[in-house]
């Protein structure tokens, strides 16, 4: 049996961020089946985060870094750029601990999303769609040059962030299968969850294969190029300064009606509703788990965030 030195919930908290992490690993029977399958699809369910999503991990690493750190007192303020999912697990971190807070984002990403933000009390600005995630990091930027007071958690080249994964993510993963993972399947945005998940797993499971999943239409990984495309989390345009790619043993790609149907698919099988990027893992996770090679394995999907930040999307379509 392994032994990890990672948190338990406790019976009573003194604050929300201490029910971070320890998100549930379920077994995806009936959605294996769907599928014709004979691996087993385990997933790590992280809308069980307090804030709804996997970032709620590397934002409360990157903002304990930060406040540790010289560069932070009681006037600083944060100005992040965000697809969604980090500046919601932002907001609500700096609604506790009282920093002002502004969330730089594109404005196609989900009204859900900025809506949460601004609900947590932190400012909005939204950039034009066809700049991608890039227009708000650089957006981000600017405005962090034009004010003395605000500095940058800069989730794309953190190293707080993949650490996150590592000392959490990973661990609960080999806790709860007693290292028995052959395959790690997760989408790339900022590339922290893969990179964290992939240097942490391994010292344990030397063998072990880790495979990325982006955009068909932005397929910066697989063909060094990106574009548009409509699966919210995944895929910024570019390569992140935390993503290792030598981590990576595949890649594979997804059109954004795949994402969006397989995300409805373990809904209505498993009732579990995940969000579009959760789909598109899940449709990655079961093309491998489809591969006679791979009977018998275990594969471990990432499921980054709950559906309920997708109602105004082509998810909720009728």
């Amino acid at each position: 049996m392994l032994d990890y030195a990672i948190n338990t919930m406790p019976g009573v908290v003194d604050d929300i961020t201490q029910t971070i992490g320890n998100t549930p690993l379920i077994r995806l029977s009936k959605f294996a089946a769907s599928q014709h399958v004979e691996a087993t699809l385990l997933a790590k369910v992280e809308f069980f985060n307090p804030a709804g999503s996997i970032k709620d991990r590397p934002a409360i690493a990157m903002l304990n870094a930060l406040m540790a750190s010289s560069a932070f007192n009681e006037k600083t303020e944060i100005i992040e750029a965000s697809s969604g999912n980090n500046g919601v697990a932002c907001a609500w971190l700096c609604a506790i601990y009282g920093i002002k807070l502004t969330v730089c984002i594109p404005e196609h990403m989900s009204v859900e999303r900025q809506k949460l933000i601004r609900h947590y009390g932190a400012h909005v600005v939204t950039t034009p769609k066809h700049l991608g995630t890039k227009g708000a990091i650089d957006k981000a930027t600017a405005l962090i040059e034009q004010n003395p007071a605000a500095v940058g958690l800069s989730q794309f080249s953190n190293q707080a962030n993949p650490d996150a994964h590592a000392k959490s993510t990973a661990q609960e993963i080999l806790r709860d299968t007693n290292g028995n993972v052959d395959i790690v399947v997760a989408g790339v945005g900022t590339g922290g969850t893969l990179t964290g998940l992939a240097t942490s797993m391994r010292a344990h499971i030397p063998h072990l294969e880790v495979v990325a999943v982006e955009p068909a239409s932005c397929p910066v990984l697989s063909k060094g190029h990106g574009g548009v495309h409509n699966i919210q989390g995944l895929s910024s345009g570019h390569v992140p300064d935390v993503l290792d790619v030598s981590q990576i043993n595949q890649i594979i790609t997804v059109e954004d009606n795949e994402a969006i149907a397989y995300a409805q698919q373990v809904a209505r099988v498993e009732g579990l509703a995940v969000g579009i990027s959760s789909g598109a893992a899940l449709f990655a996770a079961a093309q491998l788990a489809q591969q006679p090679s791979n009977e018998g394995k275990n594969i471990v999907v990432i499921l980054a965030d709950g559906a309920e930040r997708y109602f105004s999307t082509p998810l909720f379509a009728d």
